[in-house]
């Protein structure tokens, strides 16, 4: 059974070039927290962010959650307040 490598976080709209996100956001389409899940190491991300058993990710509405491709690469990225935070594919992971 072959597992692909989960995609890494890389980079939030706040640290990139606004044409970057841009044309990632106009590419993008909406998926499911189990799909970003899934793919993408977001179990730090999220306890940095504040969601736990108390107040879990799924059940904060603000959030959404889409795949696109971010300068070349494929990419999930969820927005939360606004801010995109990306996760990217690893280099050898051939997607």
């Amino acid at each position: 059974m072959c597992t692909r490598a989960k995609f890494q976080y890389l980079t939030c709209c706040v640290d990139a070039q606004g044409a970057d996100i841009e044309a990632m956001v106009d590419v993008a389409r909406d998926v499911t927290l189990a799909t970003v899940r899934k793919h993408c190491a977001t179990a730090e991300w999220e306890k940095q962010q504040g969601y736990g058993r108390h107040f879990p990710l799924a059940k904060d509405w603000h959030v959404s959650y889409h795949k696109s491709v971010y300068l070349g690469k494929p990419c999930y990225y969820i927005c939360h307040s606004a801010i995109e935070y990306i996760w990217v594919a690893p280099t050898d992971a051939g997607i």
